[in-house]
């Protein structure tokens, strides 16, 4: 499989993305290349499969791990990787988790999205290698519009949030929740005059109530499950330091990699699905014009 994504600006083979050009536009030196959408130098973007690539990435070397893998449901990725079920899938889990977790550093973290089905072994599993530390509800905000009537309807993802240790990397305060005015003004006693919480907000608590995003949210591509960078952003903001460096071994559309690329940490991000890579650079490349000093720093770092 082609790897053009893991070295920024480097063309594909001209066969592989160059039509035959006209005799003139050869003679008038026009034959041009197309130029890849440029990210900065700390994000990396790999057309690979993780689990065959993991043991070129070194050992204890990452801050973060943000993992969205498939979820055994059988959705369509342009791929089979979504077809395993039951204990097909779960052995599948544990292989690339026993490939992960070395990755992390002393003080480093995992937050792993998974559905209901399964998230009961996972988290099992994990927590013989692990120390959990929160099970978070993401509450997706579905509408109601009927549904099952067997049960009832499903409208959350379960993230699981473990560390390596009891000394793991945690900032709760950039990405705590401002108050209102109100609430601010309730507050305004002598007793809380002063208090860091008031003034910087609350602990998003272990319910994260961010909707999903529906076909005509800016935000989507073309991916099937993609998430919110909300919710992506805020694990970085929390579990990563500053400068330091996040893993996704399933980056689909790159949401992590943009998150990292906004808020200045460094990322390493495997997809087998050439087309979504495309998608990721696209999108990182468009998050650091956006953020022009993080690129500024990547050239004075060079």
């Amino acid at each position: 499989m082609r790897d053009e994504f893991d070295e920024p600006g480097m063309p594909a083979p001209v066969s592989e993305t160059v039509s035959i050009p006209a005799a003139q536009d050869v003679a008038a030196g026009a034959l041009a290349l197309p130029v890849l959408p440029t990210v900065p130098d700390t994000i990396r973007l790999l057309n690979r499969d993780f689990l065959t690539d993991a043991a070129n990435l070194p050992d204890a070397s990452i801050d973060l791990i943000v993992a969205d893998p498939p979820y055994g449901l059988g959705k369509d990725y342009g791929n089979d990787s979504d077809m395993r079920s039951g204990e097909n899938f779960l052995s599948w889990t544990y292989e690339w988790l026993d490939l992960a977790i070395p990755k992390l550093k002393a003080s480093g973290s995992l937050y792993v999205f998974c559905t209901w089905q399964y998230a009961p072994e996972i988290f099992v599993y994990l927590k013989s290698k692990m120390t959990m530390i929160n099970e978070i509800v993401w509450d997706r905000r579905v509408p109601s519009m009927g549904g099952t009537t067997r049960r009832f309807t499903s409208v959350h993802d379960n993230i699981g949030f473990f560390a390596v240790s009891k000394d793991y990397y945690f900032d709760l305060d950039p990405v705590r929740i401002p108050y209102d005015a109100a609430t601010k003004k309730a507050r305004s006693r002598k007793l809380f005059e002063g208090s860091k919480w008031l003034e910087l907000g609350y602990n998003p608590k272990d319910v994260w109530s961010v909707s999903r995003l529906h076909r005509q949210h800016a935000e989507r591509v073309d991916h099937p499950t993609q998430k919110p960078l909300e919710i992506v952003e805020r694990m970085v903001l929390a579990s990563c330091p500053p400068g330091g460096r996040v893993l996704d071994p399933f980056m689909g559309s790159g949401t992590t990699a943009v998150a990292c690329a906004r808020q200045k940490r460094e990322f390493v991000g495997y997809e087998i699905n050439e087309s979504y890579c495309a998608i990721a650079r696209e999108r990182v490349s468009l998050a650091a014009e956006a953020t022009p000093s993080a690129l500024a720093s990547v050239a004075a770092d060079a």
